[in-house]
């Protein structure tokens, strides 16, 4: 068996052998990297890991030439190391002859061995981790925005089925170009049907996907980088940005103001009706204190607190970092706040305020809060033929409820005192964001809070500026059925 350190040499004289032909096997070992052998038969040459314990084919002599000897070298090395451990090599001698680098080929060897994860692994154990340790809107839009769901599934085609450890900056790019690319192409698709120039809505939205995704994909590699147990030693989306497209003309200016006082008491008139009364309860308690669809949603029934001082009901809200704010109820809220709670007891399993209303599954305990998409459905059913926002110029969700409150109530923040000073416009926030400490601070007793009385005036205000609304809507019906 020849042993020499392979050069071009070596591999020219293989291939006058291999036209010539062999009566027997030929092997030439490499005495640069012990293991990398060249075997000649009748049949032809090949690529082998030959050792006294393995004797294993890489690829067909053909496939490789003599710039491709430090690449096979280092296969061989990373071989030997892995065989040395005891793992089994099949996937890192196939990955590499199927064209994978001998890093990428590593990577699939490892996810092979358990040491390593494909991406949809990686993402669904993020996710998981997610539900357990952030807020609860939080982890559905990273499920939606890391393509868990079927609307952004195809735009992560770059990296489908790929271990985490081969993805590059370059394979997130596309992802955030492919979903800016998606919608515009569905815009110019529109716009084609109505033959008419249209609007970018649908472009404008795409940026906002995209940038969303990024974040989302920032933050999971983040994480990735940080446990151990994904085995990653470099961030691929630190480098990644937000789209550097940006539409030049946006129609309709109005697509992105908060609503009016008159559309206020639209909703307010839709939801006396609502069917379903916990849904109802939900959405009249987030318009009426400004706070995160979610935030009502999921409240607790011991964050009430009734007749504490001069308070008819203050309300312990935890936020997305597990700080503690309170807020003093005005009358209206603490009596759908009251009601909900009376109507609670029809299902003592649960400690929510707004209980599940189905079972999910057989054997459900029922323990849960109501479905957050099921009071998302009741505004996006506004939005169809004959609801009060058909005709609206943007698509009204949840959360227009609190960016209302917070776009009228903030400019008028000066008509309210605090110690003795007019507040700024951005004290509106004492409100929507202001934490007031962890739950420890938070479990002290309240009704001494400074800030409480204020809170007070602020939403006793909103509350009159909501069923002002509400009067102006159904004064508007009674003149549009008059005339």
């Amino acid at each position: 068996m020849p042993s020499e350190i392979f050069t071009g040499y070596t591999l020219t004289k293989v291939k006058n052998q291999i036209k010539k032909g062999v009566s027997a096997a030929v092997v030439y070992r490499d005495q640069d990297t012990s293991g990398l052998a060249i075997k000649l038969t009748k049949t032809g040459a090949s690529w082998y890991y030959s050792t006294r314990d393995a004797n294993l084919q890489i690829a067909p002599f053909s496939h490789f030439g003599l710039d491709d000897l430090p690449m096979l070298r280092e296969l061989v090395v990373k071989i030997r190391k892995e065989a040395k451990k005891g793992n089994p090599i099949d996937t890192l001698v196939k990955s590499f002859a199927a064209g994978y680098s001998v890093q990428d080929a590593g990577h699939l060897h490892d996810v092979a061995t358990g040491t390593g994860v494909v991406w949809e692994v990686a993402r669904d154990l993020y996710l998981e981790w997610c539900g357990r340790n952030r807020n609860p809107d939080t982890a559905r839009g990273y499920k939606s925005a890391l393509g868990a769901t079927p609307g952004l599934q195809g735009d992560f085609a770059p990296i489908h089925g790929k271990p985490i450890a081969s993805i590059l900056t370059r394979d997130l790019a596309q992802i955030r170009d492919n979903i800016v690319s998606r919608c515009t192409e569905r815009a110019i698709e529109e716009q084609q049907a109505r033959g008419d120039r249209g609007s970018k809505k649908d472009v404008v939205a795409g940026i906002r996907q995209a940038d969303f995704t990024v974040s989302a994909l920032k933050a999971a590699f983040k994480h990735f980088v940080n446990k151990k147990q994904f085995n990653l030693d470099r961030n691929p989306a630190a480098d990644l940005s937000k789209c550097l497209e940006r539409a030049t003309e946006i129609a309709g200016k109005d697509k992105f103001r908060a609503l009016t006082q008159i559309e206020i008491g639209a909703l307010w008139e839709a939801l006396e009706s609502c069917p379903n009364e916990t849904v109802r309860g939900v959405l009249k308690l987030q318009l009426l204190t400004g706070q995160r669809r979610t935030t009502p949603t999921i409240a607790l029934q011991s964050a009430f607190q009734f007749d504490s001082g001069h308070y008819e009901c203050v309300w312990g809200l935890e936020d997305k970092s597990h700080h503690w704010r309170k807020l003093p109820l005005p009358p209206m809220a603490a009596s759908i706040a009251k009601h909900a709670l009376r109507m609670a007891v029809n299902n003592p399993a649960s400690v929510h305020l707004f209980p599940k209303q189905r079972p999910k599954k057989t054997g459900d305990d029922m323990a849960g809060h109501i479905n957050v998409r099921t009071v998302s459905d009741k505004i996006e059913e506004m939005r169809k033929p004959g609801g009060i926002f058909e005709l609206m110029p943007f698509n009204v969700s949840t959360h227009d409820l609190r960016k209302a409150f917070v776009s009228i109530v903030g400019p008028k923040m000066s008509r309210f005192t605090l110690r003795g000073r007019p507040m700024d416009s951005e004290e509106v926030t004492m409100i929507t964001h202001k934490n007031e400490g962890r739950e420890s601070v938070a479990q002290l007793v309240y009704d001494k809070n400074s800030y409480l009385d204020v809170k007070l005036e602020i939403l006793t205000w909103w509350q009159e500026y909501v069923m002002e609304g509400h009067q102006m809507y159904l004064a508007s019906q009674q003149m549009k059925k008059a005339a």
